[in-house]
């Protein structure tokens, strides 16, 4: 049997600013360049997560920084503002 990772659409207005998945992972930006030759993305204990808009990109990471749980940061966003929407398996 096939455990689904679920996922999550992080807005900020009408605009996705970060697409989360709650499998440990990489943090990935789409806007930054790639990183250095021989290194990998940023890896993530319990979540892996994509970013979008590079404006919001360092406060995702410091409320991130401040979380304990995918809730808990899920949680957080929602209170900076941010709308949340689970995408259906």
């Amino acid at each position: 049997m096939e455990i689904r990772s679920k996922r999550y659409l992080v807005f900020k207005g009408d605009q996705v600013v970060l697409d989360v998945t709650d499998r440990p992972g990489p943090l990935i930006s789409k806007t930054a360049p790639p990183p250095p030759s021989g290194t990998g993305p940023r890896m993530h204990p319990f979540l892996s997560a994509t970013a979008y808009v590079p404006e919001h990109e360092q406060l995702l990471l410091q409320v991130l920084a401040d979380s304990r749980s995918l809730a808990e940061y899920l949680a957080k966003l929602q209170a900076h503002g941010y709308r949340i929407l689970e995408q259906a398996p």
